[in-house]
């Protein structure tokens, strides 16, 4: 198998093994302990234990959290995924569907650099955190 057949797979399993089975352990496998992921808060998280604070702050907040990867290219060590995710907002039960994008750099088989780029805003608009008049 090709370098860039695998980075798309590695891409792929991430998100259903991680996102759509919830299998955390994932993480420490295939997370370099010096990642940096941009885009999931106001500052970067740095490697598997602070991604895994992310993860489970998310998994506290939403059930039944799935990601499709609608597209996925790959440019040597950059695999870049076009997904929508759909979820449920534990406290009030609204259903939530957003899109994103992140871009992955991959070296000898773990994430070292991933930018996301997910609509973020519209998820909590759509659970109810933030309202069209917080914005206003």
């Amino acid at each position: 198998m090709n370098k860039q057949v695998q980075n798309k797979a590695f891409v792929l399993r991430w998100y259903d093994q991680l996102w759509n089975s919830g299998n955390e352990d994932i993480i420490a496998e295939m997370m370099h302990e010096q990642c940096r992921a941009f885009g999931l808060g106001s500052e970067p998280v740095k490697g598997p234990e602070e991604f895994k604070r992310f993860y489970r702050s998310f998994v506290d907040n939403y059930s039944d959290i799935h990601i499709t990867v609608d597209k996925n290219l790959v440019d040597g060590d950059y695999v870049i995924a076009l997904c929508t995710a759909t979820a449920i907002h534990k406290a009030t039960g609204k259903p939530v569907n957003f899109t994103g994008t992140s871009v992955v750099q991959i070296e000898n088989g773990k994430i070292v650099t991933a930018w996301n780029y997910f609509d973020f805003l519209t998820m909590y608009m759509q659970s109810g955190k933030i309202t069209p008049e917080q914005l206003g």
